[in-house]
């Protein structure tokens, strides 16, 4: 790659990488995290991903080689490594919310749903189309009563009686706990701009699916109106994406030596007051 094309793309990422920031930021500064811990986050994020991403094959990365691919000092990088292991290792591994795992199996199952896939009213205890199977089924190694507890907690559920439960919403939305929400909205923006750097990285034939609908200068009445439409027909896109993978995954992990992956789909609505590259 030539100098002039390299300036050229580091000129369009630093670009994006502002408009990456800023809503990031502003989440940041909300909750008080300064420049200097967001630095240190930063210097955290370069040696993991040097270490991950950019080692060479059948060679040992060193930490002078990190110092080299992210300009920290090996001082530095030798300081993160430390804390890094000093750390709880299971802290960056992703594990099935088993909340999440009941509401979308009360959706699809049909000893559990109806039809048209609404979730049926549940009958608290019994063998046969009751929560306490249901939680059996899918909840894991969970009690009863921690997912009642978490999906109450969130608002997921209510009591017609105090021997039935009703599903009140089609996901699983932390409704009180921050710290919850925040992990949410980390994992989709963790996950759209994985799939980004695939896409930048690959050929468009091999591309995985990222695209969006946008409209300028669309009156407020109408986008209110859009954002209704758009919410009940992303439900419904999703509902029968869970419906296909039940189909077809296993839930109870793969049965042979064929490689396991995680897959999604992520579906966003977003609205602004206006578009900063065009005029108004």
């Amino acid at each position: 790659m030539d100098a002039v094309k390299i300036d050229t793309v580091k000129l369009a990422l630093a670009k994006a990488t502002l408009k990456i920031l800023k809503p990031l930021i502003q989440i940041l500064m909300r909750h008080d995290i300064s420049h200097g811990e967001f630095s240190e986050l930063a210097k955290r994020a370069y040696v993991e991903v040097a270490f991950k991403h950019f080692s060479i094959p059948s060679r040992k990365t060193t930490n002078s080689r990190v110092a080299v691919l992210t300009g920290l000092s090996r001082k530095e990088v030798v300081r993160i490594v430390e804390k890094l292991e000093q750390d709880d290792p299971t802290l960056d591994k992703a594990t099935p919310n088993r909340a999440s795992k009941v509401i979308g199996a009360w959706l699809r199952d049909s000893d559990f749903c109806a039809a048209d896939d609404e979730p049926n009213v549940l009958p608290l205890k019994g063998q046969l189309g009751s929560f306490e199977q249901l939680v059996a089924r899918y909840g894991g190694d969970v009690t009863i009563g921690s997912i009642l507890e978490e999906l109450e907690r969130v608002g997921a559920i209510s009591w017609p009686d105090q021997q039935s439960v009703k599903l009140n919403h089609h996901a699983y939305i932390p409704d009180q706990s921050l710290p919850d929400k925040i992990d949410v909205v980390a994992t989709c923006a963790s996950d759209l701009l994985s799939t980004a750097a695939f896409n930048i990285e690959t050929d468009k034939d091999n591309a995985r699916f990222q695209r969006q609908v946008v409209y300028y200068k669309v009156p407020v009445s109408i986008a209110n109106q859009f954002e209704q439409y758009s919410h009940k027909k992303s439900q419904s896109l999703l509902l029968d994406y869970n419906r296909w993978l039940a189909r077809h995954a296993n839930n109870n992990g793969p049965q042979s030596d064929e490689p396991a992956r995680r897959i999604g789909v992520g579906i966003y609505y977003f609205e602004s007051d206006s578009d900063p590259g065009r005029s108004k």
